[in-house]
């Protein structure tokens, strides 16, 4: 009766605050592109004055990563939501002050990771992920006449900026119609000896996916439209495949299956969440070199994970509070990549030229 009582109150206090038919999300902007910041990771019980330093940043837009809200969690306990918990967290993070700021201060794109999913290891099983999606495009005002409501999942993808100019920005959905994991039967002090810090194997399975049929086939053709730079969002990483984590590595099929799509288009850099630290990988043995820089922990870290191996590290982690920013110089045709602490002090860093996102002949 209490959990009830103060969903309904929440609700009601954000239906309140704004006029009938009143947005509080900005436009995409319809202009060049030149800042992007994007963060995951965000504990919405918790002070999140990081939000200062990513407006403080000026992005033309901020990208949500997920674990948006932590639905399904109080940071100690799990368990299973339903739709109304998930609209009264959501709603939690609407009533922020600090959130409401960003929220005015910049467009916002959003995906999501397994806490604002619902589910901590969910993917396709997950017995409300319908009411999930339902709350979560609910919360970013997506349009009732989007394509987007209609989808198995709730990716998305934009192309901003003029001819010349022109970012996408592709945004994956890594649970609606992910396979189950497969789990590590070795002890966890075992793992963690041998540097391991989850408790998922590879799995080879052939039929075994992580995007799904229809998102495989969205995916393909989105990659087919002109553009000069593509932002790839996964709320997991794609390139680190070692910790035994929620990432692309546990289904090795499916994560060659996306570096060599990727290869066959010009452009890409992935950004990816979920690990509680900062990192830049790189892998050079396909098409071009592929860079991903992933940012995650806006309101908490997690050291463990820090220093977990990555044999595709550029650099050093950073396990701090931090949001990650792409820069985009379209005169010297560069794409500098960035990790910013919690004051709005670069701590990892890296340039790229734009004529190297090239497939070679």
């Amino acid at each position: 009766m209490k959990l009830q009582f103060l969903t309904a109150a929440l609700v009601f206090s954000v239906a309140v605050s704004l006029s009938a038919g009143e947005s509080p999300w900005q436009p995409l902007p319809d202009g060049s592109i030149q800042r992007i910041a994007f963060g995951s990771c965000a504990k919405h019980w918790q002070a999140q004055p990081i939000w200062e330093g990513i407006i403080a940043a000026k992005p033309d837009m901020f990208l949500f990563l997920g674990d948006n809200i932590y639905a399904d969690t109080d940071g100690r306990t799990a368990w299973q939501v339903s739709k109304g918990q998930l609209t009264g967290e959501w709603n939690r993070l609407a009533d922020k002050p600090e959130f409401q700021k960003a929220r005015a201060a910049m467009p916002f794109m959003a995906t999501w990771d397994n806490h604002d999913y619902g589910s901590h290891a969910g993917g396709a099983e997950h017995p409300v992920k319908t009411e999930a999606k339902e709350c979560f495009l609910t919360f970013f005002g997506e349009p009732k006449d989007s394509s987007r409501w209609k989808r198995s999942g709730i990716y998305d993808a934009k192309i901003l900026g003029p001819e010349g100019k022109r970012v996408q920005i592709i945004l994956l959905d890594t649970k609606f119609n992910r396979s189950a994991f497969k789990k590590d039967s070795t002890p966890k002090d075992d793992r963690l000896k041998a540097g391991k810090v989850g408790g998922y194997l590879p799995d080879d399975d052939p039929a075994k996916t992580h995007l799904g049929a229809e998102q495989w086939a969205w995916l393909e053709e989105e990659l087919k439209k002109p553009a000069e730079l593509r932002l790839v969002c996964s709320s997991t990483q794609v390139i680190p495949n070692q910790k035994g984590m929620d990432e692309w590595g546990n289904f090795p099929r499916e994560r060659q299956r996306l570096l060599d799509l990727l290869g066959e288009t010009n452009g890409v850099v992935l950004l990816s969440g979920n690990v509680h630290f900062a990192e830049i990988s790189q892998v050079t043995d396909g098409a071009y070199p592929l860079t991903e820089l992933t940012s995650s922990g806006m309101t908490h870290i997690e050291e463990i994970y820090g220093k977990a191996p990555n044999k595709f590290r550029l650099g050093e982690p950073l396990i701090d509070l931090n949001f990650g920013l792409v820069e985009i110089d379209w005169a010297a045709g560069t794409v500098t990549l960035k990790a910013v602490d919690e004051e709005g002090s670069d701590q990892v860093s890296r340039t790229l030229s734009m004529e190297v996102l090239r497939p070679k002949p």
